[in-house]
């Protein structure tokens, strides 16, 4: 089901006017997805390497018109890698939210909320609970709450 989200979000992010993509984590990470993706995500996401990184998604979203808004705690030692993909797209922005525990993504077609930070060990090792919306009323509460931590947050 999590990859499916990342796909139908940089669909949505293709063919959707206003797109915005809501990530809330106190860690997030350049990662492999692991293989098998499930579905074909090399028609949809461009590439330069044989495995697909979480960036180059979330790169996608933003190469196609998308906005990427990620905030993050204030653990410095993750944030040079988030630094520079939003230097390399203008259309990704991230901000520190100082003690941030909390993890969301909210996309235009689902949202995702629990205790699955955005790293390698939170996507394919750690036991992990979480809740998946796919409808309006829940992606909106989601989209609000991570909408709210980044307005908080300080430029990184």
């Amino acid at each position: 089901m999590l990859f499916n989200f990342w796909l139908n979000e940089v669909l949505a992010a293709q063919t959707a006017e206003n797109y915005t993509l809501w990530i809330a984590a106190p860690w997030v990470t350049n990662f492999r997805l692991p293989a098998p993706y499930h579905v074909s995500f090399a028609e949809v996401v461009a590439s330069r390497s044989e495995t697909l990184q979480i960036f180059d998604v979330l790169a996608q979203i933003a190469v196609v018109g998308g906005e990427v808004r990620i905030v993050v705690g204030d653990d410095v030692e993750h944030h040079p890698p988030l630094r520079q993909l939003a230097e390399r797209h203008g259309r990704v922005q991230v901000r520190v939210f100082p003690r941030l525990h909390a993890k969301a993504y909210a996309g235009r077609y689902g949202a995702l909320i629990g205790s699955l930070n955005l790293t390698g060990s939170g996507v394919s090792r750690n036991a992990e609970i979480y809740d998946y919306h796919h409808d309006e009323q829940g992606i909106a509460q989601v989209t609000g709450l991570c909408r709210d931590l980044f307005e908080r947050g300080d430029a990184l």
